[in-house]
């Protein structure tokens, strides 16, 4: 799974992704075929990046920030050029234009980034392309086939000046000459220019990096992110928060309340009323993960990982209209390929909200406790929430502490209910269920009539 696709099957990892500021068609590249890793070597690589640059961006002025930024912006992905090199073709003016730009910019950058002091963003400058593209020193941002180039140019193009004035016959020959001649530089120039590609397409990526570390780092201080710890065996979150979900609390004048979680391969499951926020725990989860294995830092105050094959996720309304399926037979086949997974013995995280919440609650209890036990077989660590009482099979219980206040007073609109609500995940050792359906019922002024005939 590339990042991409990620993005397209996750709508908050998508929305965090709108919040990057990505400056340069290379690094969108980059970013888009970026693999969901396993490899902590390379993770820690990338945190590790992402952090120099946060450092460095934070260091400099405005002013200079806005520079490097519009420096970024102007660079174009050469790749295309190179790749036609590579292919023995020749460029026209609009391909050599685009490389010494290109190239031009790279010294801009070392100049700029020498306080960053990161040898990965260190940039050839390419003084030898430099020279050849540019004969006449100018470091303009253009390109045509200089004077420089030929000595009998420069003679045959002022004799072309003058005959184009007139109906002489020579003009076209003339100018068929400079068209040969010029023709004859390209082929030279780009002659010179194929033993360069790889150093061409190194500094690529690297400014690809360059500006996904930047972008990175920008969003950490957007955001207020953290670098993950990667280790073994656990998944431990203090103060985890949903970054879209607080932006959108914060914009309306509300707070985000940030919980403490910690996962192990013993199943959690959690319960807790109607309104408390379990979906988004386990969206949080998934988010995070994501996050973290595409090399992004963590929606937490401090955040400890391990690593996953992938995130298995049935979260939501599973109901496939197009092949037919009722809600539940689609959610028992997404359920079947996450325990498929499992059983491979792979380690994933399993994110399954209200496991079987829309058949009956007697044969829901057992496809529950089957799904759990089945689950604990393996090597993952899955967290399920639940509305059902009675679970027997091994896991840890946990809740969400819900209502602050007993006593609250009807009607409350429904805009406020969750500043009522704590969120906190508790230790559960009850195993049931919290009735706040009815409470909440009351709370939202529910026609009285059908309340007191609940009976």
């Amino acid at each position: 799974m590339n990042f991409k696709q990620a993005i397209n099957t996750n709508a908050q990892l998508k929305a965090v992704y709108e919040h990057l500021i990505i400056k340069t068609a290379m690094g969108r590249d980059y970013l888009f075929n970026l693999e969901f890793s396993t490899d902590k070597d390379f993770l820690e690589k990338q945190y590790e990046l992402t952090q120099k640059c946060q450092k460095f961006i934070q260091s400099i002025k405005d002013n200079d920030k806005m520079l490097l930024e519009c420096v970024l912006y102007d660079i174009h992905n050469i790749v295309g050029s190179v790749n036609l090199l590579e292919r023995k073709e020749n460029l026209d003016d609009i391909g050599l234009f685009e490389i010494k730009a290109f190239c031009l910019s790279c010294g801009q950058l070392n100049s700029m980034l020498k306080n960053l002091y990161c040898e990965e963003f260190v940039l050839d400058p390419f003084d030898d392309i430099i020279t050849l593209l540019d004969p006449e020193g100018t470091r303009m941002r253009q390109f045509y086939i200089y004077n420089a180039y030929n000595s009998d140019i420069s003679r045959l193009r002022s004799e072309f000046e003058k005959l184009k004035q007139t109906d002489s016959p020579l003009t076209a020959n003339i100018y068929n000459q400079i068209l040969e001649i010029e023709n004859n530089v390209r082929d030279k120039i780009c002659t010179q220019l194929r033993p360069e590609t790889a150093r061409l397409k190194n500094a690529v990526a690297q400014i690809a990096l360059l500006d996904i570390s930047i972008a990175k780092a920008e969003l950490n201080i957007e955001m207020n992110l953290v670098k993950p710890v990667l280790n073994a065996d656990f998944i431990e979150y203090t103060g985890m928060f949903n970054p879209i979900i607080k932006e959108s609390l914060n914009k309306k004048g509300k707070n985000f309340q940030a919980i403490d979680i910690k996962c192990t391969k013993q199943t959690m499951l959690i319960t807790g009323a109607n309104m408390a926020g379990k979906t988004v725990v386990l969206k949080t989860l998934a988010l995070n993960q994501l996050l973290a294995q595409f090399g992004f830092f963590s929606a937490a105050q401090k955040a400890d990982i391990c690593l996953t094959e992938d995130v298995l996720q049935s979260i939501g309304d599973n109901q496939d209209e197009n092949q037919g399926l009722s809600s539940f037979a689609s959610e028992i086949l997404t359920l079947n390929n996450i325990i498929k997974q499992v059983k491979t013995g792979k380690r994933y995280l399993v994110l399954a909200d209200e496991l079987a919440r829309t058949t009956n609650p007697i044969e829901g209890v057992k496809l529950l406790n089957g799904f759990i036990s089945t689950i604990n077989m393996g090597n993952s660590i899955s967290v399920v929430t639940t509305h059902y009482s009675n679970i027997t099979a091994d896991c840890r219980h946990m809740r969400v502490k819900g209502f602050i206040n007993k006593d609250l007073k009807a009607p409350i609109a429904i805009s406020n209910l969750s500043d009522n609500i704590d969120y906190s995940l508790i230790e559960d050792t009850t195993n049931t269920t919290p009735t706040e359906a009815l409470n909440l019922c009351r709370l939202l002024a529910i026609d009285n009539d059908w309340l007191n005939r609940c009976q």
